[in-house]
Order: structure tokens, then C-alpha cells, then sequence
């Protein structure tokens, strides 16, 4: 086999060197009985040749390719669906930040109302504490003037009794002098 092998190889045209950069490579041929068979043989390697490369690589079912596309779709949907919540928390952000902005006034209003008021008060409890000082300074001199009028009502109670006691005396002298002077004025001094 090895002799027809070697003449085969020598028989070959000389263009075809497929085996001259291998040095392993031995051009082994088979005997057919007619030619159909040899082409149907050779042109049977080259067709598994060409299936077996769509063999060595894994088929990818169909349905993967629906289910990547499908995954792609959710995928942008629920992009999107954020895209639209940041916008709509921007808009309620921006509505609370005015709204916000507009408390903050009105709490500064209300802050200095609060601020004139207890001005108003300080300034009105100034004014009663003012009051009821000079109240208690009138009442103080009142106070005192009444008592130096009692005082001198009990000195003038005193000097009333001295007049009386004096204008006794006085009536007793005049009366011991001229006896019947008193009763014809008609001045009669009780005790």
C-alpha cells in the first residue's frame, strides 16, 4: 500500500502541493471502481467539513434572541419610567421649595408681628409699673399729710380743751366781778 501511495503522490498534477509544507502529511488515495464513487466520496468529506463547524459551535435557540429583545424593551421601559420619576420629583421639589420659600415669609411676618407685640406689652407693662410707682408715691404722701392732719387734729383737740378751760377761767373772773353782766349777755359756757 505504502508502493501505491507513493506513486499516487508522484502521479499527482503539479500545482497541487498540499502535503509539501507538512512533513506528516502522506497523500493517501483509494481505489474505487468508478469514478462516480470517488467524486460522491469526495465531495462528501467536504460537506461534513463545511457541517462540522456549524457543530462545533452551540445553536442558539430561537427563543433566546425574543427573550433578549424582550429584556432589552423592559430594560428601556423601566429607563424611562426613571427618567419620569426624576422629572416628577424635580417638579414636586420645585412646587415645595416655592412653597417653602413662601412659609419662610410668612413665618418672618408672623415673627416680627410677634416681635411688635411684646414691644407693645414691655412697653405697656413699662407704663402700668410707671403708674403704680406714682400711685405708691402719691399714696405715700397722701398717707403722710393724712397723718400729719391727724396730728394736728389731736393738737387742735389739745388746744380746743386749753381755749375751753381758758374761756372758763375768763367767764369765772368776769362772773366774780360783776355778777349780773353774764346773765344779761346770755353767754353760758357748758364743760
Amino acid at each position: 500500500m505504502q508502493a501505491s501511495a507513493s506513486q499516487d503522490k508522484n502521479r499527482r498534477k503539479p500545482g497541487h502541493n498540499e502535503g509539501t509544507h507538512h512533513p506528516d502529511y502522506e497523500n493517501i488515495t483509494l481505489a474505487f471502481r468508478n469514478k462516480e464513487e470517488l467524486k460522491l466520496h469526495q465531495s462528501a468529506p467536504k460537506k461534513q467539513a463545511q457541517v462540522r463547524p456549524l457543530s462545533d459551535t452551540p445553536q442558539i435557540p430561537p427563543w433566546l434572541h425574543r427573550t433578549i429583545m424582550i429584556l432589552y424593551i423592559l430594560l428601556a421601559l423601566i429607563f424611562s419610567f426613571c427618567i419620569i420619576l426624576s422629572t416628577l420629583v424635580l417638579v414636586k421639589n420645585s412646587e415645595m421649595s416655592r412653597e417653602l420659600w413662601s412659609l419662610r415669609a410668612e413665618l418672618l411676618n408672623v415673627s416680627s408681628l410677634v416681635l411688635q407685640c411684646q414691644d407693645q406689652q414691655n412697653n405697656h407693662w413699662k407704663a402700668v409699673q410707671t403708674g403704680i410707682q406714682e400711685a405708691k408715691s402719691n399714696i405715700a404722701t397722701v398717707s403722710s399729710k393724712v397723718q400729719s392732719g391727724n396730728d394736728k387734729l389731736k393738737t387742735v383737740s389739745a388746744d380746743i380743751t386749753d381755749i375751753k378751760k381758758t374761756l372758763q377761767e375768763l367767764e369765772k373772773k368776769a362772773l366774780a366781778r360783776k355778777p349780773g353782766l353774764g346773765r344779761c349777755i346770755g353767754v353760758e359756757f357748758q364743760t
